[in-house]
């Protein structure tokens, strides 16, 4: 088989997972509890409404949740929080995901890493663990996560991590705290041992919907002396840019509060129900209004802010981030078409 064959091997079978709704990626948020408080956080410092007299989800009802998306069909399960070591059970719950033949990725901070968590981890055989880092010095690192050390507890256990053979990824957000960094921060990723870097330059609203971490959101100028213009032969949908796919939220995944609700994607807040209500089946395949409403989405075409706009072939949406800030996953926002301009190369 060729590699072209493959790749549309692999669309093919994305197009009829997403025909019959399976939920290939699933996101649960194990806990919102942290030992940091990183000053852009989405989950951190949230209003009580999202938590207020509700308890995390239970061992027992994870193990059921599990056995329901494994029956959906679900494939990648990621762990996240929150600080998924805070909760005593995560091993308990990763081995029972194992047992359930998920693929996982774990999502942690680091700083409460030691050799036995490494080498538990390394049982799991994880596609990966993510850490993020925000600086290439403890200054800059800790005075985004506000805790004194964490940049030294990362760096601790990026190196424990690879000892026992284990993916790392590190991954960082461009923001104004370390935008004088951002030109180092790769390279120090590499040069500490990561297997993979990724970065992004979009803050999210919190949960919640408070806007304040957008202060830390890096101005047009600032995100241009980070983004180059589009190549492009690597265009998609040149001649008709409004053909694009829009991404499939709601139909190839979706994101599971602590709490059990269940959501499109981690930014499309829009809830669909909770696993303690119904179960998770019940919830996904029920008809209701946000189904209709992501079933008319599909390409740049649906949405009536995309028609007329020149930016429209190097527009990377998202319906979530789109909700986050303006209440509406159709509209566009401030962040979304600076990115797309400055990448058209007409900033």
């Amino acid at each position: 088989m060729t590699e072209q064959q493959a790749i549309n091997l692999f669309n093919h079978l994305l197009n009829r997972a997403e025909e019959k709704m399976i939920p290939l990626w699933t996101h649960l948020d194990l806990t919102y509890r942290c030992n940091l408080s990183c000053i852009h956080c989405y989950c951190q410092g949230i209003s009580g409404q999202l938590w207020e007299n509700r308890g995390e989800l239970s061992f027992q009802e994870i193990k059921q949740l599990l056995d329901d998306l494994a029956g959906s069909g679900a494939l990648y399960l990621t762990l996240s929080g929150g600080e998924v070591f805070l909760r005593r059970d995560f091993f308990e719950i990763a081995f029972y995901a194992k047992k359930k033949n998920f693929c996982l990725s774990v999502f942690t901070n680091g700083t409460l890493i030691d050799e036995n968590k490494a080498r538990r981890l390394a049982d799991l055989s994880p596609l990966a663990v993510e850490m993020s880092i925000y600086g290439v010095t403890p200054e800059v690192h800790d005075s985004i996560t506000n805790l004194v050390g964490s940049f030294e507890k990362l760096l601790k256990a990026v190196g424990i991590f690879k000892k026992y053979g284990l993916r790392v990824v590190l991954k960082t957000v461009f923001m104004k705290p370390n935008f004088h960094q951002v030109h180092q921060i790769e390279r120090f990723a590499y040069d500490i041992g990561t297997d993979d870097f990724r970065s992004n330059i979009e803050i999210s609203p919190k949960n919640d919907g408070s806007k304040l971490p957008l202060e830390y959101q890096l101005d047009t100028e600032e995100m241009a002396s980070i983004l180059s213009k589009t190549d492009e032969s690597e265009v998609e949908y040149q001649d008709n840019p409004l053909r694009k796919p829009l991404c499939a939220t709601g139909s190839l995944g979706c994101y599971i509060s602590p709490y059990g609700d269940v959501y499109p994607c981690i930014q499309l807040l829009i809830p669909m129900g909770n696993i303690r209500e119904k179960s998770f089946q019940e919830i996904w395949h029920a008809p209701s209004e946000l189904r209709s409403q992501l079933s008319l989405l599909k390409t740049y075409a649906d949405l009536l802010s995309c028609k007329s706009c020149q930016y429209v072939r190097y527009c990377k949406k998202c319906l979530g981030l789109s909700y986050l800030e303006t209440k509406d996953m159709r509209a566009c926002y401030p962040a979304l078409r600076d990115i797309s301009r400055i990448t058209s190369g007409e900033y």
